[in-house]
């Protein structure tokens, strides 16, 4: 079965016929990661740079493990802060994430907990938000591999153009969990040696390429987001984008609202369906995040009030409050840690 599943792969990446094997091949990178700030997060989902936002301080380390050939990338995830997540992904780069754990997460304004398949085709964004206690493995892979598994599902002219959210039958996702708990220990032990291992990477070619081919198989109907839940979702992206644009400025909701030509309420449900906050809290955790990335990644001698003005803030004591409950420190002291030291 190992055999066949390699074979398949290799088939549907077009690559060269078996002889390869007698050639050097690249091995499994592998790296395990425990982030703590916001800007950390970066380097969460292989293909992407993503971009997090806290909404309340993190108490322990998020832990990401990664391997990565270049057929396929899979992210172990393991959360433990509120935050909202975005990960732009490109022209040729998809991703399926596989929800893990029993707590919900709210993607694209649809809760889904374990089970559920989040499809990502190439060149759509991931979106979310998650919660301490989330867990997700993300399966990324080449758009040649993405579309070729929608060729062995016979769904290739009907597209896949939008993001999916794919209920796994409870003995299909039962079945993935197993492999995945014997798959782990090869994984890493195959990372530890130079080339690839057939035992560890021929059966996760083949959980690729089995997961890849259902989702497709299971996505006809089930676009996300349908009548005016999408609509929220649509109107609650348009007014973050407003917000990052005008991150300097110091707008309130009520100016959202109007830009938008929505009404407070309207934008109210939009938010709390897709990213489980408010407006208003939303509009001030991403301003102390921006204030935050400033603070500690950014080489200008800027002060520390000039970096609060550039995002909008204007209440610097109400600022100071909010920033030390979201990160457990002051902004004078991350400010401090990105400043050279003197010899």
């Amino acid at each position: 079965m190992g055999f066949l599943y390699l074979s398949t792969l290799r088939t549907i990446a077009s690559m060269p016929p078996p002889v390869e094997l007698i050639l050097p091949v690249p091995g499994i990178r592998h790296a395990v990661h425990q982030l703590s700030d916001p800007a950390e997060f970066a380097i969460a989902v292989s293909g992407g740079h993503l971009i997090a936002d806290f909404f309340a301080k993190q108490e322990c380390p998020t832990r990401i493990e990664q391997f990565q050939t270049p057929l396929w990338a899979l992210d172990f995830q393991q959360a433990n802060v509120k935050a909202h997540i975005h990960c732009p992904l490109p022209g040729d780069w998809a991703s399926v994430g596989l929800m893990r754990s029993p707590v919900e997460s709210s993607w694209y304004g649809r809760q889904a907990v374990a089970g559920v398949l989040m499809c990502n085709p190439p060149g759509q964004a991931i979106d979310g938000c998650i919660v301490p206690g989330f867990q997700c493995l993300t399966m990324s892979v080449p758009a040649t591999v993405w579309e070729r598994c929608g060729a062995l599902a016979g769904r290739m002219d009907d597209g896949f153009e939008n993001v999916s959210a794919i209920c796994l039958p409870p003995e299909t996702y039962a079945r993935i969990e197993r492999e995945l708990t014997s798959i782990l220990p090869l994984l890493r032990n195959a990372a530890k040696i130079p080339g690839y291992i057939p035992e560890a990477t021929e059966w996760v070619d083949g959980l690729v390429i089995d997961v890849l081919t259902m989702a497709w198989e299971l996505s006809s109907g089930v676009e996300i987001g349908m009548g005016s839940s999408r609509n929220r979702t649509r109107l609650a992206h348009r007014a973050e984008e407003w917000m990052r644009a005008h991150l300097g400025d110091a707008i309130q909701v009520p100016d959202v609202c109007l830009a938008l030509g929505v009404s407070r309420r309207e934008l109210e449900y939009a938010f709390r369906l897709t990213f489980d906050e408010s407006p208003r809290d939303f509009l001030q955790a991403m301003r102390l995040n921006a204030v935050r990335r400033a603070l500690k990644h950014s080489s200008s001698h800027r002060s520390l009030i000039d970096i609060a003005f550039d995002h909008g803030i204007t209440h610097l004591g109400r600022f100071a409050k909010n920033y030390r409950t979201l990160f457990g420190e002051n902004p004078s002291f991350s400010r401090l840690q990105n400043c050279p030291r003197r010899g």
